[in-house]
């Protein structure tokens, strides 16, 4: 009785933060948090963040893919060039304005990443104080599942393990949210 009423209070109380990737997409999803609408003026960004990666994951076992581990250092890389996007105002996976940050391997490198293979990909939207959590999360992910190349990364049988980073930026009445996905292979042993 005792693990239903646990079960039960997690869909209509705040989770903590650390709990977001342990749930499946379809129970993240009952989240009460994740089915507000976003104050732009105090966004949760880490639930933003794992809003992306469980759309994303929902995507793999759509497909008949299997669902992606979450990498925190992925994370930090992604949240990273998110925010460089913002504070130097550009849009490209090729940061110009930091010399050891340049290209998405050295970013994830710097974290603590080290796979046999990895990738990207980024988007941006603009959306006003009406979206939800999910909502936009799943915007995000529609937008790259409707590019071949960013499906191809999320689709990819390859990539094991993800990191979704966001950063936001007010434009005229308007949030633009930027969303970085960086996908790692299989882990190099360092020793």
């Amino acid at each position: 009785m005792l693990a239903f009423i646990s079960f039960f209070a997690s869909f209509f109380s705040v989770v903590e933060p650390s709990t977001y990737y342990q749930f499946d997409y379809k129970i993240f999803y009952q989240l009460q948090e994740v089915n507000q609408n976003i104050d732009w003026t105090n966004t949760n960004v880490q639930l933003l963040e794992a809003a992306i990666f469980q759309c994303t994951n929902e995507q793999r076992l759509k497909n008949s893919k299997s669902i992606f581990k979450y990498a925190e250092d992925l994370n930090k890389s992604a949240t990273y060039h998110s925010n460089s996007m913002v504070k130097y105002t550009f849009f490209s996976h090729t940061n110009e304005y930091e010399k050891k940050m340049k290209a998405f391997y050295q970013r994830m490198k710097f974290f603590g990443a080290s796979f046999n293979g990895c990738g990207e990909n980024i988007a941006y939207s603009e959306y006003d104080d009406s979206y939800t959590y999910l909502e936009v999360a799943k915007d995000i992910v529609e937008l790259w599942m409707n590019s071949e190349g960013h499906r191809m990364n999320i689709l990819s049988a390859d990539y094991k393990e993800l990191g979704c980073g966001i950063a936001i930026k007010k434009v005229n009445s308007f949030y633009r949210v930027y969303a970085t996905q960086d996908f790692g292979a299989k882990r190099n042993i360092i020793q």
